[in-house]
């Protein structure tokens, strides 16, 4: 339907990488949106075994607002799609750019659930008014987590800013280690239009930015939020 958040969730977890919660985590999202007082404004769709071929045909037939992706990126700061069966493959970082790009009318957020993928999230900031990566490894469980924890605050009508802080938060709460270095890149045109979807038309009852979070600009105009360790 038009006037709701639509989330692509995709994962690809290929044989020649390390076996991770992929699935967790999709129901992890699933069941903290269903928490939220806005529960109903949203819907979710999934694809597994995701290969480089799949990504424009989904984004053409669901027109999401959020592309979340759950999987593995490489120490080359490339996020792995699956290839031949049962193999990963690379995507390269400027093509997945120019991709998305032809998709900014109606997707607001990218978020990137993989290691070593704030390269690619800083890249997508420039044409995405927000996107999620990390430079770091980022442990399995915390990642589930930090997922449910952020959905669950976008569920109860909260800013994507605000929910980032929130999850921030509840890890910090519950000491999972192994999310150090997840950043929130925000596009910096964002600050003239802090609604989220886009359009009023998209969802009207989608509250306003209720906050300022205070944040550093970063060199390529976009601004970052950055998820510290307990004490950092």
């Amino acid at each position: 339907m038009k006037n709701k958040i639509r989330i692509l969730f995709l994962s690809a977890n290929p044989w020649t990488t390390s076996r991770i919660l992929v699935d967790e985590e999709e129901r992890e999202i699933f069941e903290r949106l269903q928490e939220g007082r806005y529960r109903d404004n949203f819907e979710l769709h999934k694809h597994a075994a995701i290969r480089p071929n799949d990504l424009q045909r989904f984004l053409m037939m669901y027109e999401p607002h959020i592309v979340h992706f759950s999987g593995h990126g490489s120490r080359r700061h490339k996020i792995i799609l699956g290839g031949t069966p049962g193999r990963g493959q690379e995507v390269d970082r400027q093509g997945l750019v120019e991709m998305f790009a032809l998709y900014e009318k109606h997707v607001r957020l990218v978020f990137l659930n993989a290691c070593f993928t704030r390269t690619q999230a800083r890249s997508l900031s420039e044409v995405i008014d927000y996107a999620v990566g990390t430079g770091k490894a980022i442990a399995d469980k915390g990642g589930v987590a930090f997922a449910g924890a952020f959905y669950r605050a976008l569920g109860f009508g909260w800013s994507v800013k605000e929910a980032f802080q929130s999850a921030k938060a509840e890890l910090a709460l519950t000491k999972m280690a192994g999310m150090e270095g997840l950043e929130l890149f925000v596009r910096t045109s964002i600050n003239q239009n802090p609604r989220f979807p886009k359009h009023d038309t998209d969802l009207a009852s989608w509250p306003a930015e209720r906050s300022r979070v205070v944040s550093h600009l970063c060199s390529s105009g976009c601004d970052i939020l950055q998820l510290k360790g307990p004490g950092m």
